[in-house]
């Protein structure tokens, strides 16, 4: 009996290993009904209720109400009056023999209406000007919150993904580790290892339990951060396809890509159309010295039922002038306005030059961040290659009594984190190729709808894993399975292989 419990243990270990090495690879998955949104979907959920970009929105309109503003300030004004005045008085004595002694009461009622048409007002003119480039500076910053918004949903997104990745790989160690504790134990029990060696195992899992603990809430928080900017709850989100085609920059020169930043950018045309309404401002403020000259027609009308020489009466009048206004002295406040105005310029051009080198530093780490990743993508798939090698290696040296369980475990995780590196370098590209048009403002939502092309459609969720004692007990695999990361060409099939060619040996 003791043999054969011995034997029997041995073929649940064999087999283990055997499903280990499919485990790392694949990451179970259960089918949901609702599909998945891609990029482009979410992208268009953010621009109807990102509040950020619809505050951008409104601030735009809001701002070309004063272009009209400016303009109805050298339209004509009219103004109506209508008084009523009660007089009551009470001549005592009096030289004039005009006025009746005694007392006296009546009303007056006045109407008056006043036309007003300025003629020349430097300021009013500046103002428009203004009101005009501070339309453009609108324009510039929609534009830059446009950009900033595709640049920001592709962010969350990506990250989303990656931490989807990290999540199917801590579940499917967290697998490994859970079926080698519940071998530690058995083999303890069986006294095949020492205590230790059970601590060991208990520790190991312990740390991936918390570990899967932590990405699962790193997750949550990152599809809440897409909910946050579209408005809606985000379940499944399209992964990226395993074989794209990424290229280099073009040009290849980072000169070229400067330049045009330094033209393009619509972070630098913000900041030069804040220059040149600072500059208005000044000139405005300064016209606060000149002459006015204004066009003023005024008609009255008074009926009084007496006047202090006795008797009602009715008098119209109709007056037509040209007014000329000259300041003379106002306090000092028009100059003070003049030296405010110009700080404020300074204070423009300060931030002019700061968003210039800003943006340089923009556009070269987005070139080098995309040359970067390039390199990055091809080591790192070098080294996932590797890495499946050496823990092939591994399984087959644990059937020969070379390594443990937990080398072969130590393999599997290696497996797992250079497989995560690679597909974040693949993440930092797609992000960098974004950040790199939007710094030479060429980035626009067809950019969007071409990377959007990259991303496989899918109607899955990752859950916890469901094949997971199929395959520790040597069944046999689906035949469609999803990768949860971009792995080398023919690796899953290499997988079985393998796993026959260890059951065979069972």
């Amino acid at each position: 009996m003791a043999a054969n419990s011995g034997k029997n243990f041995l073929v649940s270990v064999q087999k283990m290993v055997a499903g280990a090495v499919v485990l790392v690879a694949c990451s179970t998955i259960s089918y949901t009904s609702s599909m998945a949104l891609d990029l482009a979907e979410i992208y268009q959920l953010a621009e109807k209720n990102d509040p950020s970009f619809r505050s951008a929105i409104f601030q735009r309109k809001a701002t070309y109400e004063g272009k009209r503003q400016a303009i109805g300030l050298m339209l004509p004004t009219v103004t109506a009056n209508v008084g009523y005045t009660f007089t009551s008085q009470d001549v005592q004595s009096s030289d004039n023999d005009v006025f009746d002694l005694g007392e006296t009461e009546y009303a007056t009622t006045t109407y008056g209406l006043t036309l007003t048409q300025p003629l020349l007002h430097w300021d009013l003119i500046l103002g428009y000007r203004q009101a005009k480039a501070e339309n453009l500076w609108a324009d510039a910053e929609l534009l830059v919150a446009n950009q900033t918004l595709m640049v920001h949903v592709a962010d969350l997104y990506l990250r989303a993904l990656a931490t989807q990745d990290q999540l199917d790989y801590a579940m499917a160690e967290l697998k490994s580790v859970e079926k080698h504790f519940e071998l530690a134990q058995g083999r303890h029990q069986m006294g095949l290892i020492p205590i230790t060696d059970l601590y060991d195992a208990k520790a190991r899992l312990a740390s991936v339990q918390a570990i899967e603990i932590e990405v699962r809430n790193l997750l949550d928080d990152a599809l809440i951060a897409l909910e946050e900017v579209i408005g809606e709850p985000v379940v499944v989100i399209n992964p990226l396809q395993d074989h794209v085609a990424f290229l280099p920059p073009d040009p290849v020169e980072l000169k070229v890509w400067l330049d045009r930043a330094l033209a393009q950018n619509p972070s630098i045309k913000l900041q030069e159309h804040a220059v040149q309404i600072a500059v208005f401002e000044v000139k405005r403020q300064f016209a606060g010295h000149f002459p006015t000259v204004d066009a003023v027609g005024h008609y009255k009308s008074e009926e009084s039922e007496g006047t202090v020489f006795g008797g009602g009466g009715e008098v119209a009048s109709y007056d037509m002038m040209v007014q000329l206004n000259v300041p003379f002295y106002k306090g000092g406040i028009v100059s003070s306005n003049v030296r405010m105005a110009k700080h404020k310029l300074n204070s423009a051009r300060q931030d002019l030059t700061k968003s210039t080198r800003s943006v340089q530093r923009q556009t070269r780490a987005a070139f080098l961040g995309v040359n970067t990743a390039l390199k990055k993508i091809e080591a790192l798939q070098q080294s996932v290659t590797s890495s499946l090698l050496a823990l092939e290696a591994k399984q087959e040296g644990y059937l020969s009594g070379l390594f443990t369980s937990l080398n072969v475990l130590d393999a599997e995780r290696d497996l797992s984190l250079v497989s995560i590196d690679y597909a974040k370098s693949r993440y930092r590209y797609v992000l960098n190729s974004l950040q790199l048009k939007q710094a030479v403002g060429t980035l626009t939502v067809d950019d969007v709808a071409k990377l959007n092309q990259w991303f496989v459609v899918s109607d899955r969720k990752v859950v916890e894993p469901a094949f997971t004692e199929m395959m520790f007990m040597g069944t046999q695999l689906p035949v469609e399975m999803d990768l949860p990361l971009p792995l080398p060409r023919n690796r899953l099939e290499r997988i079985k292989r393998l796993k026959t060619k260890i059951l065979k040996k069972v």
